[in-house]
């Protein structure tokens, strides 16, 4: 157990009034706090989400050891923006750092860990490189910094070089595959003492929050006459964002397939983000608005939603960056029972999905659709999911990389 005087900083570029910051950081933080780490946490708060949620936030740290200090997100201009956060995180962390003196520094993904970088190389305080995924990798991929912009291509360089000195500098270095771990220490860290002090920790679901024990009949039959679904209706559903990585063109035509076999399937999208590209795709497809179901969803309505289905679907951009990724849908869908509709080589999600066996595994290029079996068993399903991917599980291991710290 930790001594009550290590206080660890905790610095998120994510801001925990996100719906990421409810449901990938504070379960961990809120965890650890009750072994007696005293947390500090520094995130970059999104104005109108802060507005928003910024109470709810304050409510659920209440009575704990952990305090939270917000910081004024910058979106625009791009590049310039994000140089000024990280001033100005350099320069509240060195604040926080004079008033209570802490132990260790605890970064997740890169612009953070150039802040605990630069904490370590001026007062001595060992940081964790939580990873996250390749970032650098990913704006390019992503369109973000394309590559044909001279300014973008300093920028990607600049990273690169940054990546490889927060990950020989880092005290541990947290990433959430194995494929990951594997490319990092046949690349990066190849012959570095560095490449052993690297831990695997996935993203993990509450399990108590996604548990289709407790949703009662009579709310699930509420949420279908809410949604206009029939009883007798065969559901797909899909969980999250829909720009960038995740192929919702794809996705619509993989529901194609499904149609032409039986007309009783609906597509349920459960979405925070804008409509319009799921709209525009399936006039393109020739499908009809009354068999896709597009709801706004918060976290804790997600279980409900996702508690009508019968089939999930995850299809993700198969690229270099995506190997370093650990999808969260992908364990939110398990621990509610529901197999999976996948594609390939996107992270460790083949061997998830193999030792699973709660998965089908779909050519995305051309799509090869079909009547899927659904005779898959949920509760094992669902083990499966509580056996590997609890917030428990990762505190575990965060711990005892504190522990070592320390």
């Amino acid at each position: 157990m930790a001594n009550k005087k290590n206080k660890i900083l905790y610095i998120s570029y994510d801001g925990l009034t996100d719906p990421l910051g409810q449901s990938q950081i504070l379960p961990y933080l809120l965890e650890l706090s009750k072994l007696d780490y005293r947390f500090h946490i520094l995130s970059c708060e999104k104005p109108q989400n802060f507005k928003e949620h910024k109470g709810t936030i304050e409510d659920i740290i209440l009575g704990t050891s952990i305090t939270w200090h917000p910081q004024k997100y910058h979106k625009y201009p791009p590049v310039l923006s994000a140089l000024l956060d990280i001033f100005l995180m350099k320069r509240k962390t060195a604040m926080l750092h004079k008033r209570f003196s802490f132990s260790a520094c605890w970064c997740r993904s890169y612009l953070p860990a150039i802040v605990g970088l630069f904490l370590w190389r001026k007062s001595g305080v060992p940081f964790i490189f939580d990873m996250r995924g390749f970032w650098a990798d990913e704006r390019v991929e992503g369109g973000s910094w394309p590559q044909s912009n001279f300014v973008f291509r300093l920028v990607y360089r600049y990273f690169k070089t940054t990546e490889k000195q927060l990950l020989k500098e880092a005290a541990h270095v947290v990433v959430l595959t194995s494929k990951a771990k594997e490319i990092l220490q046949k690349g990066l860290l190849h012959n570095n003492p560095q490449s052993e002090s690297i831990s695997i920790i996935p993203c993990c679901v509450d399990t108590s929050l996604f548990n289709p024990a407790h949703l009662g009949i009579q709310e699930r039959n509420i949420a279908r006459k809410l949604l206009g679904i029939n009883s007798e209706d065969k559901i797909l559903v899909y969980a999250g964002s829909v720009g960038t990585w995740y192929m919702i063109s794809e996705m619509l035509q993989y529901f194609v397939g499904l149609q032409k076999f039986d007309a009783s399937w609906k597509f349920l999208v459960l979405t925070m983000d804008n409509p319009q590209q799921i709209v525009d795709s399936a006039k393109i497809k020739g499908l009809s608005m009354d068999d896709i179901v597009i709801r706004p969803c918060k976290r804790a309505e997600m279980p409900l939603y996702l508690s009508l289905g019968h089939l999930a679907i995850s299809f993700i951009q198969p690229v270099f960056s995506k190997q370093a990724s650990s999808p969260t849908k992908l364990a939110e869908y398990l621990a509610m029972g529901l197999p999976v509709a996948y594609n390939a080589n996107v992270g460790d999600v083949d061997d998830i999905m193999d030792l699973c066996q709660a998965g089908i595994k779909v050519e995305v290029d051309p799509i090869a659709a079909g009547q899927p079996e659904l005779m898959f068993d949920s509760n094992a399903i669902r083990e499966f999911a509580c056996n590997n991917f609890t917030v428990e599980k990762g505190v575990k291991v965060y711990s005892l990389i504190l522990k070592e710290m320390c």
